[in-house]
């Protein structure tokens, strides 16, 4: 039965020129004919305000009219009668606690007789109204609010907006409906149900009605039945001080117009030409100049026409006056295009989310709430709201970068430190060089001169590099070229120059290369063409290459050094590696790599890489430590070792190994001196740089190993980030972003035996294994390895968890192919383990010492040893120490070749006998018994230390003399 309705319909008025009088109801009999119950002593008329007050009960029971109604009691309108309003309808609201709906009206039917109420005004109900079976005809709005009941199963027909709650009672039938027969009028009913069937702009015709009902509608809401249509009048929305034109059209006959004006909703009136009106007797109506007391305003046109002559009022259209509009204020600096945007973006100050906004010019332009994104360019914009719109705002202008020149002597913009072209037209440095890194976007050279970055300064680019033929761009050693768009394009070739550590004719090196192409042979030319090699993973073993071979973007190989190593102008000793190349830039992947499996890659950029990233992004694929070859060499002369000590005797040894690094941090391959970590992986991949990495037992399928420009980063001060290719550099002491308190332990001889592990209490570790924490050992060193030991594997690398505890324990485990005496020492501490105590628990011989005080020596032979060392971190009380509670209890003896144990409180659990080279000479395990004897220990003149373990773990150790 009900739709929405969008706009109050057309009010037919025929206005009596009399002065308003109220006339209320006073008498007691109910009886509205009953000229004494009236307040003015006559029945009340089309002049008449009339009020029934509360407590009041009227029956109307004559044809009757009023002015205007206000009902605070009840009145009831009775069958066949018919009740003409010519004003507003007020069903008042009850005055009790809680709300009692004291105003009531009620129309009565019976059978198929017409009982009519037509209001010309609206209709308001407060109380409770009941239309039953009769015709109710309301030209203005219906407002029933959720507080008060409308019941209805006759028909409405109103000609304005239809709000509020219904109640239907009854059988509905066919001819019974509620009508909202504007177009433009709001519907807004509930229930649902109801709203749904109420459709705006529905007629009332004889099909549906009868002949009389539409009589009265075409009369009262329409203002006659003529028989010719008016189409619908839109309605219009402009601005203040705009114009606003209304239009009507009819197919009457010679039709005559007449506009008129509801302003307020309570009649309509007709207009005449004159400064705000003009064509208020044509189909087009003019509004001159409209102001905000204008909105909302109703116009609509009265027509006669046809023959004989009629005379009949169409829809209104609703006027809406929105305020002028103020001019759109955009932010005085727009943000200019940066390097890798094609749009740059300005704020609308003054925005309101109200307007619709237009930018010119337009092309390539977003608006998105406040913010405009426009290309290079100047811009003005304009508000609008409906058809006002403002004026133009003042323009803005979004910037290209700038480019700065440099041609031979100075820069034409200003040195290159952020968004800006650099072009060289010129050769750079100057005689006086600057010492400075450089900026930019992009970075482009023309003509033929010769731009060098020097040793430890960075060029950084957003986006690519040209170097034409004949121009020449040059990377001194420690010198980087850093790209942040992976999608920047290069073209040209640069020159990156590479120092090796010192190395010696048959020491290898680990490579990659920075560009491409680049030939393994011109990577060292002087190198033996069958000293090329490749890491085979599928295999795990070295596969030789042809010198020609062009080297693969992020794979590492490893050459010889050149047969004549002593080139200059290099200091002796020191190979320089020339590129010749277009750089890398990009992602790099090793793609279909297999799980559990070394694979030898390498920093593909002529740049350092961030090994903390790199192992981050990589964490799915990779365990997380890399290892790093530092030119192992066999035991040679001590006359001929120049890379560090080489202790005492005529033949000693080199400390070479593989150096480690994960997120705890880096392992060393030799000894700190004066404050320097030579061969300390400080989380920086420099350029050239290749090194292992292994994949995880388990990987998803498909998997790659990437590199990518979000793990670049710039050479750092004076290049320290690219300068670790493994050679004596100062360390980086960048603070990590997250808590580390670590000891480093080195592991030496006398002859220059060497190995370092690392053990760190880092955020996120746990005392499990991690692999982005924890990294073993790779045994690259073929003398001795040192390491810790956790869930059965050989660690140099241990994270334990935060926070620290000092009553922590980690086992220590190391190896030797040589026998002697070794000393365990603190390489460097940081965090709070620089004021904590560091002890090394010796279980052979049961002795701790504090490392803090000094290193720790002890003999051994050779062999693998994983429960002779303890690490602690507070002084720990030994079975030792308690050797005086079982000295009567306890006796350890020797009577010719048989060694005797007696314990006379605690039964024997083991007993282990130890040379003082630290070797394992006898082992009785699970001996269950007080007493002990051998005869199956074979020496000779020989002191030995035996420990005794009892039931109640209790230890004891005596030296026993063979």
């Amino acid at each position: 039965m009900i739709k929405k309705l969008l706009c109050t319909l057309f009010l037919v008025l025929v206005q009596t020129v009399v002065s308003a009088q109220t006339n209320t109801y006073t008498g007691t009999n109910s009886s509205w004919s009953t000229a004494s119950n009236w307040s003015l002593g006559v029945v009340p008329t089309a002049s008449h305000d009339v009020i029934i007050p509360s407590g009041k009960t009227v029956t109307i029971d004559i044809n009757a009219e009023a002015k205007s109604i206000s009902i605070k009691g009840r009145l009831t309108l009775n069958t066949t009668l018919r009740f003409v309003v010519h004003g507003n309808f007020d069903v008042a609201a009850g005055t009790t606690v809680p709300v009692v709906p004291e105003g009531n009206f009620k129309i009565v039917e019976n059978g198929n007789s017409s009982t009519t109420l037509i209001v010309l005004g609206n209709y308001t109900n407060n109380g409770t109204t009941d239309f039953d079976k009769g015709d109710v005809i309301i030209v203005g709005d219906l407002t029933t609010p959720s507080t008060s009941t409308l019941q209805n199963l006759g028909n409405v027909i109103v000609g304005g907006n239809i709000i509020g709650d219904f109640n239907l009672q009854g059988s509905v039938q066919a001819n019974q409906q509620i009508y909202a027969v504007n177009p433009n009028a709001t519907v807004i009913i509930t229930p649902t149900s109801i709203d749904t069937d109420v459709v705006p702009g529905t007629q009332v015709t004889t099909i549906t009605e009868t002949a009389s009902l539409v009589t009265l509608v075409n009369q009262y809401v329409y203002g006659g039945s003529c028989p010719f249509t008016i189409t619908d009048i839109a309605n219009i929305s402009t601005c203040s001080g705009s114009n606003a034109v209304f239009t009507v059209t009819t197919n009457a006959s010679s039709p005559s117009y007449l506009w008129q004006v509801n302003t307020n909703g309570s009649g309509w009136v007709d207009l005449t030409n004159g400064a705000s009106y003009s064509g208020v007797t044509s189909s087009t109506l003019t509004i001159t100049g409209v102001v905000i007391g204008m909105n909302n305003y109703k116009y609509r046109a009265k027509i006669a026409g046809g023959s004989p002559s009629c005379t009949k009022n169409g829809n209104y259209g609703v006027l809406t006056v929105n305020t002028l509009l103020s001019q759109p204020i955009l932010s005085s600096t727009a943000i200019p295009l940066d390097c890798t945007s094609i749009t740059g973006t300005f704020t609308i100050t003054n925005y309101n989310a109200s307007y619709t906004y237009a930018v010119s010019p337009s092309t390539g332009v977003t608006i998105s709430g406040s913010t405009v994104t426009a290309p290079a360019g100047s811009y003005t914009l304009t508000a609008a709201l409906g058809t006002c719109i403002s004026a133009s705002s003042s323009s803005v202008t979004i910037s290209n970068p700038i480019t700065t020149t440099w041609n031979g002597t100075s820069w034409s913009n200003g040195i290159p430190l952020g968004n800006s072209n650099i072009v060289f037209t010129g050769s750079y440095p100057p005689a006086i060089d600057p010492a400075i890194d450089l900026s930019g976007c992009s970075c482009q050279i023309t003509g033929s001169p010769t731009v060098t970055i020097k040793s430890g300064r960075t060029l950084t680019v957003v986006n690519g590099i040209n170097v034409p033929g004949g121009a020449s761009l040059i990377f001194e050693n420690k010198a980087s070229l850093v790209q942040t768009n992976n999608d920047g394009l290069n073209t040209g070739n640069i020159i990156y120059k590479r120092l090796t550590t010192p190395i010696k004719k048959f020491d290898y090196t680990y490579w990659s290369s920075p560009v491409s192409p680049q030939t393994l042979y011109n990577v060292s030319p002087s190198t033996l063409s069958d000293k090329f090699f490749s890491f085979d993973s599928a295999v795990e073993d070295w596969k030789q290459e042809n010198s020609s071979t062009i080297m693969s973007k992020g794979k590492g190989y490893i050459i010889r050094a050149p047969e004549n190593n002593d080139p200059t102008p290099p200091p002796p000793g020191l190979h320089e590696a020339t590129f010749i190349g277009t750089p890398n830039n990009g992602t790099v992947s090793i793609s279909s790599v297999i799980n559990d499996k070394s694979y030898l890659i390498g920093n593909p950029y002529p740049s350092a890489l961030d090994a903390n990233k790199f192992l981050t992004d990589n964490s799915s694929v990779l365990d997380g430590t890399l290892y790093f070859w530092t030119h192992n060499t066999s035991i040679q002369l001590a006359s001929g070792i120049t890379n560090g000590s080489a202790g005492s005797g005529v033949y000693a040894y080199t400390s070479d190994d593989y150096a480690t690094y994960n997120l705890t941090g880096g392992a060393a391959t030799s000894a700190t001196i004066l404050g320097l970590d030579p061969v300390v992986p400080t989380g920086k991949i420099a350029a050239g740089q290749a090194f292992f990495a292994t994949t995880k037992p388990t990987i998803p399928a498909n998997s790659s190993i990437i590199f990518n420009n979000t793990m670049r980063v710039s050479g750092g001060v004076l290049g320290i980030n690219n300068a670790q290719f493994f050679r004596t550099a100062k360390s980086s002491k960048t603070k990590d972003a997250i808590e580390k308190h670590r000891v480093w332990l080195n592991l030496t001889n006398s002859e220059g035996a060497f190995k370092q592990m690392l053990v760190g209490y880092v955020t996120d570790a746990t005392n499990d294994y991690d692999d982005a924490f924890d990294g073993e050992s790779f045994d690259g060193n073929q003398f001795v390895d040192f390491y810790s030991i956790n869930d059965d594997k050989n660690l140099t690398i241990q994270g334990r968890a935060l926070p620290f505890d000092k009553n922590d324990e980690v086992v220590l485990g190391y190896s030797s192919t040589i026998a002697g005496t070794f000393s365990i020492s603190i390489d460097q501490v940081d965090g709070i383990l620089t004021s904590e105590d560091v002890f090394i628990e010796d279980k052979m011989t049961n002795s701790v010492k504090n490392l803090k005080e000094g290193a720790y020596s002890f003999s051994t032979g050779a062999g693998a040893f994983n429960d002779r060392f303890v690490l602690l971190f507070t002084q720990k009380t030994l079975g030792t120490d308690n050797v005086g509670e079982f000295d009567n209890s306890v006796l350890i003896s020797k009577d010719k070749n048989e060694l005797k144990i007696k314990s006379e409180l605690e039964s024997i659990k083991r007993i282990t006998v130890f040379d003082l080279l630290g070797r394992k000479i006898f082992d009785k395990e699970a001996v269950n018994s007080n007493e002990f004897r051998t005869s199956n220990i074979t020496l000779n003149k020989q002191l030995v230390v035996v420990k005794v373990i009892l039931a109640n773990g209790k230890k004891i150790s005596k030296k026993v003399i063979y």
